[in-house]
């Protein structure tokens, strides 16, 4: 062999070569990264040869759960709350509110604790006069269009079908400055008739741009079941603009736009309900019917029977002879059974569910309660109040007063009378909504005590958690003391201090506290 070939062997022994015999590239990721990925591989390797098959059971297709799993769909929520979907469950809610007395005291006691006798608006610009003006004119508007009422049948509207609508129109016949009116409808009043399929950014009663904010809504101007209308009247709808509407629903997956009952997952329950009830009635009655029954040993041949089905009279406190070979014996009345206490209870604590309601204020029953237990209930109930009052606030209050106000800055002249150059600062205000009842009244009133010496809440705070206005009170408060509001603002705060604090405070704010003992006299 040449010298010059052995020489080329050597040179390529410590290198790899590819299919055409040149040198393999070094890989560009680092050896470290190498490794992790080799051993990942390895790892998978194994894993399945084990034979792991990981999967989630509810996603499974097997016989037992096919049937159970067969009414589930993947349309978005418009389509799954269609209008055929919305009428059946709205007629259906309607009718077991109707005809079971537990689920109409649900939505009842619900609608009560939510709505009370109402918000109060309390406006926080910087005017306090300003504030006292608005706050006034809106309390006798409120009063003049039964406002509290409304939106308690608002609340019941969006509890029991699903959605509250109201339009704010022109009423000249009020007897207030401000002609607006807040007219309520049924669900069934926002429809589109023979709306087009596949109409984009349009629902059935609902236009939406782009973003999928409501333009407009289509109010018919007649309801459709009404008897007293017209049939043309109930097809053709008025375009409202959205500004005017006040449409409250509870949107529980997005893209969702329209309502529906808060007891659809429950309805089912009233019907069991009631036929357990029927059938241990009719149980009763069977055995309340039949007092008295007559057995025998004898064969029928061998016994003179009476007439089947007959019947015979026993006289009270007087001893009767029964036909020869016979015994009497009395049904033993088993109904009701002591799982219908319990099955009742089920049902109704399950129908309270979606309202995280407790059972004995579904039931009206706290015999089974202790005061501890009670109040453990209630806080996750007041929870879900509190988040359907914010809700309120956003879909029904706020527009109904931005609508007002700027009405009532043109009737008023408020502000130069032009709403449109008047800025945001100028609308602030909050809703008071009445305070939630408390079983112990001494433990609240000490608990906010404390807060107030240790300076973790405000009188403000308080008066607004219990759903008055502090302001208001303490104008009452300073003409009952004769006093100025200044003054009366300086006693409550003395009033809420620490005993060591209050002269520290005292001095601060330039009061000289009485002295309980007279001054001594100069000697003479």
């Amino acid at each position: 062999m040449h010298s010059a070939g052995v020489w080329l062997m050597i040179a390529t022994a410590n290198r790899l070569l590819d299919q055409y015999g040149e040198p393999l590239k070094r890989p560009a990721k680092p050896r470290a990264e190498l490794i992790e990925a080799f051993a990942k591989t390895q790892a998978a390797k194994r894993n399945h040869q084990r034979g792991i098959n990981a999967k989630y059971d509810a996603a499974g297709d097997s016989d037992e759960y096919k049937n159970y799993w067969a009414p589930a769909d993947a349309l978005d929520a418009d389509s799954a709350n269609s209008p055929a979907v919305r009428a059946k469950l709205v007629q259906r809610s309607r009718y077991e509110i109707e005809n079971n007395g537990y689920a109409a005291g649900i939505s009842g006691t619900w609608t009560n604790d939510l709505i009370g006798r109402g918000p109060t608006l309390r406006m926080q610009t910087d005017s306090e006069g300003f504030n006292r003006m608005v706050e006034a004119s809106w309390r006798f508007w409120a009063k003049e269009i039964q406002f509290a009422r409304k939106l308690w049948c608002t609340a019941h509207a969006y509890d029991v079908d699903g959605e509250g609508i109201g339009v704010v129109r022109f009423n000249r016949n009020l007897r207030h400055p401000v002609k607006l009116d807040w007219c309520l409808h049924e669900t069934e009043m926002c429809a589109t008739p023979y709306l087009p399929y596949g109409t984009r950014g349009y629902i059935d009663g609902i236009k939406f741009d782009e973003f999928g904010n409501p333009e407009w809504y289509d109010i018919l101007k007649a309801h459709p079941g009404s008897v007293n209308e017209l049939a043309q009247y109930a097809v053709e709808p008025e375009r409202v603009p959205a500004r005017f509407v006040t449409h409250w629903y509870k949107m529980s997956r997005p893209g969702q736009h329209r309502g529906v009952p808060a007891s659809v997952s429950t309805l089912n329950l009233g019907a069991s309900s009631r036929r357990w009830r029927e059938a241990v009635v009719s149980a009763s009655e069977q055995i309340a019917d039949f007092s008295l029954f007559l057995e025998t040993a004898f064969e029928p041949e061998e016994l003179d029977l009476p007439t089947s089905m007959s019947t015979m009279e026993i006289q009270r406190r007087m001893m009767t002879a029964l036909p020869a070979g016979t015994r009497a014996y009395q049904p033993k009345a088993e109904q009701p059974t002591a799982t219908h206490e319990t099955f009742t209870k089920s049902l109704v604590n399950e129908q309270a569910r979606p309202k995280s309601m407790p059972l004995n204020k579904a039931m009206c029953n706290s015999s089974d309660y202790n005061y501890a237990s009670g109040r453990l209930d209630h806080s996750t109930y007041y929870g879900a109040l509190d988040v359907d009052r914010g809700d309120c606030d956003d879909l029904v209050l706020d527009p109904l007063f931005n609508v007002w106000f700027d009405h009532a800055v043109t009737v008023y002249r408020w502000l130069g009378g032009n709403p449109d150059v008047i800025s945001e600062a100028a609308k602030a205000h909050v809703w008071d909504w009445p305070k939630h009842q408390v079983a112990d009244i001494k433990s609240e009133a000490a608990a906010n005590d404390t807060k107030l010496k240790n300076g973790s809440t405000t009188l403000s705070a308080i008066y607004s958690d219990a759903g008055q206005d502090y302001e208001d009170d303490l104008m009452k408060a300073a003409t009952a003391n004769g006093v100025t509001v200044d003054q009366q603002r300086q006693i409550n705060l003395l009033l809420n201090l620490p005993q060591h604090v209050i002269p520290h405070v005292a001095e601060m704010l330039g009061i000289k506290p009485a002295t309980s003992q007279a001054e001594p006299q100069p000697a003479v």
